[in-house]
């Protein structure tokens, strides 16, 4: 039943060109080097995971991914529905007793709950989200590095009402997380050698489209979002932690993680399934000439020309 309904919500559109690959920059923050010995298997990162329910779909397998490189690990997963700056009110003191109880040396996050706030001031938010990363790296707390993740591009949501409106709502929902993005991408720029933006649109909206199932090699089609077209499937959150490892891996020294972790334990998570037990990422197949959806972007949002090739 599922399957049936999406395909009916997924816009179908003609076929498109393929898309070419583009060759994406490092991420490394310059100047920036971990105080102390490099980690290793005896010694390794701690890192802090920390956002609302889309980072915590991909935290299992985030903690599965850095383990596997034998030099880093989660030690503290903050993540659940609804995280965000705007909506925690003891956020300051949560985040200063997580870091005084785990003692994590990097914090790995994204969040889309105030997204709201940066749409309507950017410079109210930028001025909160600067506070927070001045809490996280509070000096002599052990916090060397934060990293903010790009928002995976959501999609038009299918509960929303057809047509226009949902179009509508899908832009306004967008501009507000561009807003957050480009907020993001500047304030770490104040802490420079000490946080990083890793964008990952390059992956979920690649060249301006969003895609609700990604091609895959040797398997074909793979789902990536959850009914709703915002949560991770197992695949979309591989991919989204890939990104992550990618760009972290050269900024932190860390060695490549032995292969398998792709296929770990993480993915028999039930946080794959609605809280009443329908599986939100049934085994279907996008319609035929699938080549998903544009999105309701400004001309000025950077897009990257390239689609998944693991």
């Amino acid at each position: 039943m599922l399957a049936t309904v999406l395909a009916a919500v997924v816009p179908t559109e003609v076929a498109a060109q393929p898309v070419p690959t583009a060759v994406l920059p490092p991420m490394v923050p310059m100047g920036f080097h971990l105080a102390g010995s490099a980690p290793t298997p005896s010694n390794p990162l701690r890192v802090w995971v920390l956002g609302d329910s889309v980072m915590h779909d991909a935290s299992p397998a985030l903690a599965a991914a850095l383990a596997a490189t034998g030099d880093a690990k989660v030690v503290a997963d903050s993540t659940f529905g609804g995280w965000g700056l705007t909506q925690q009110a003891a956020w300051i003191a949560d985040s200063q007793q997580i870091i005084e109880q785990y003692h994590p040396q990097v914090v790995v996050g994204t969040w889309s709950w105030d997204d709201q706030m940066a749409g309507a001031s950017a410079q109210d938010y930028a001025a909160l989200l600067r506070q927070a990363l001045g809490v996280w790296m509070t000096p002599g707390n052990g916090v060397q590095l934060v990293a903010l993740v790009q928002f995976p591009q959501a999609g038009p949501n299918p509960l929303w009402p057809a047509g226009v409106d949902r179009q509508r709502r899908w832009a306004e929902e967008t501009r507000e997380q561009n807003d957050w993005d480009a907020i993001a991408e500047q304030v770490v720029g104040d802490f420079p050698g000490h946080a990083v933006y890793l964008t990952t649109n390059a992956v979920f909206d690649p060249d301006g489209r969003f895609f609700a199932w990604m091609p895959a090699p040797r398997l074909g089609w793979m789902r990536t979002r959850q009914f709703d077209l915002t949560h991770l499937c197992p695949y979309g959150v591989t991919e989204m932690t890939q990104i992550i490892i990618d760009d972290l891996q050269p900024i932190l020294g860390l060695s490549p993680p032995n292969p398998g972790w792709q296929g770990g334990a993480w993915t028999m998570d039930p946080r794959s399934d609605d809280p009443d037990g329908i599986a939100s990422c049934p085994n279907n197949q996008p319609p035929p000439g699938y080549v998903g959806v544009v999105v309701p972007t400004p001309v000025a949002y950077p897009v990257y020309p390239r689609v998944p090739t693991r």
